[in-house]
């Protein structure tokens, strides 16, 4: 079995993307059609871009559309211009351009590009329906003499079994989100951004491992500001928590957290022991098997939060007052059991440049309301963990921004057994 690598496996992956979802001769056509549709106009070095992004939205195949575009290359632009420039010319004067007479440069350059650019939408169609059709004609008569190659599709890639355990377990996180070879753009979407997450931010790896490698170590789990619950299913999808609730005030992604988990949506109270969702509501809402875990929505500043022995609070406090931070500090402090742990991971204001760029990094995205926080207040990270010392926490501080130009550490707070 070849050892696993992640730059070819990502390589691989995009490949099978790239090629769309069908091979027949219908969507094969269109994709033709597109590429010379688009490397027909005047638009140089966006052609590909555009071919990107359209293959990839309608699930085409992107790597015959690009050829297709690639109609415009040095062979065949001198052509392809000057029939743009006399069909604009004629679209825009009623008369075509007698090339071998003299002409201005002024002139040219002022009528040239208006009459190319009036044209080159016009003989795009026209090469787009003339290489589509016979395209089409071509595969269809292809696919008649070989009935086997009739609605062939591409098959979605899939994980090689080389791959390490956690990648395995971020592949079926985000599956529980989305399926990897679902139809819909928003749906591959939120696949990748997943996956991503849980596979680029250094976080989750450090969460995972910091009880050690025994089935359970993390106990149970109460994540503070969870988002769309992907960091609490992945610590139950490595069996490293044996249950899991987390809240946050975004609904849309506690809607998410609740179906990937296979449970009911709802504002479900919290609990510190008991059964997850009923079965009924599990196939309902998905088709992977329901996880012991609980979302619901709630504000962490007045949420009731239970006990647990693992209590999360991953890139919540900074959305926050200073005053409203120690607060949370101090309620999620109370809801970790004897022997349990508090997990804080914030950006420290003292890490120089660093801090300067997670600062303007959080601040943009909570200007697009991609993350939906009242403010941003980052403060240094001595200051949290001298509030927990005062609880009677055992405090460890540790760098947890891995590859990443941002300041983010991970403070392991450990509350004494009684």
């Amino acid at each position: 079995m070849a050892k696993y690598s992640p730059l070819r496996e990502e390589a691989r992956r995009a490949w099978r993307e790239l090629r769309g979802s069908e091979l027949s001769a219908g969507r094969t056509a269109v994709a033709v059609a597109i590429g010379l549709f688009i490397g027909s106009q005047p638009i140089f070095g966006c052609h590909t871009p555009l071919v990107l992004l359209l293959c990839l939205w309608f699930r085409l195949d992107a790597a015959i559309a690009w050829v297709a575009a690639n109609i415009s290359n040095p062979l065949f632009a001198p052509a392809l211009l000057t029939a743009e420039v006399q069909v604009g010319a004629y679209l825009r004067t009623g008369s075509w351009l007698r090339l071998h007479e003299k002409m201005s440069w002024a002139q040219a350059l002022s009528d040239f590009p208006e009459y190319m650019f009036l044209g080159a939408p016009v003989v795009g169609i026209a090469l787009a329906a003339l290489g589509g059709g016979l395209i089409f004609a071509v595969v269809a008569l292809k696919r008649r003499r070989a009935p086997s190659l009739q609605g062939s599709k591409i098959e979605p890639y899939r994980l090689p079994e080389s791959a390490p355990p956690w990648i395995h377990a971020v592949e079926r996180v985000a599956a529980r989100y989305s399926p990897p070879d679902a139809a819909t753009p928003a749906q591959r979407t939120r696949f990748h951004y997943v996956r991503f997450k849980l596979l680029g931010d250094p976080v989750a790896r450090l969460i995972a491992d910091v009880a050690g490698d025994r089935p359970g170590a993390l106990g149970e789990v109460l994540d503070m500001g969870t988002g769309a619950g992907q960091l609490p299913i992945l610590l139950l999808e490595l069996d490293k928590a044996a249950r899991v609730r987390g809240f946050d005030w975004d609904r849309a992604k506690i809607e998410d957290a609740v179906r990937a988990s296979g449970g009911a949506c709802g504002a479900a109270p919290p609990r510190s022991s008991g059964a997850p969702g009923s079965p009924d509501h599990a196939r309902a809402t998905h088709a992977a098997p329901a996880l012991p875990a609980e979302f619901w929505c709630a504000d962490a500043r007045d949420a009731e939060l239970g006990e647990a022995d693992t209590v999360l609070l991953i890139d919540l406090l900074h959305y926050f007052r200073v005053e409203e931070q120690d607060a949370i500090l101090r309620r999620a402090a109370a809801a970790v059991r004897p022997g349990g742990r508090l997990l804080v991971r914030e950006a420290d204001t003292e890490r120089g440049l660093r801090s300067s760029i997670t600062l303007l990094e959080e601040r943009i995205f909570t200007a697009l309301r991609f993350n939906r926080g009242e403010r941003v207040r980052f403060r240094p990270a001595r200051e949290i963990v001298a509030l927990l010392e005062q609880l009677g926490f055992s405090c460890e501080t540790s760098p947890a921004w891995g590859k990443t130009p941002f300041s983010n550490v991970l403070i392991v707070a450990t509350r004494a057994h009684r």
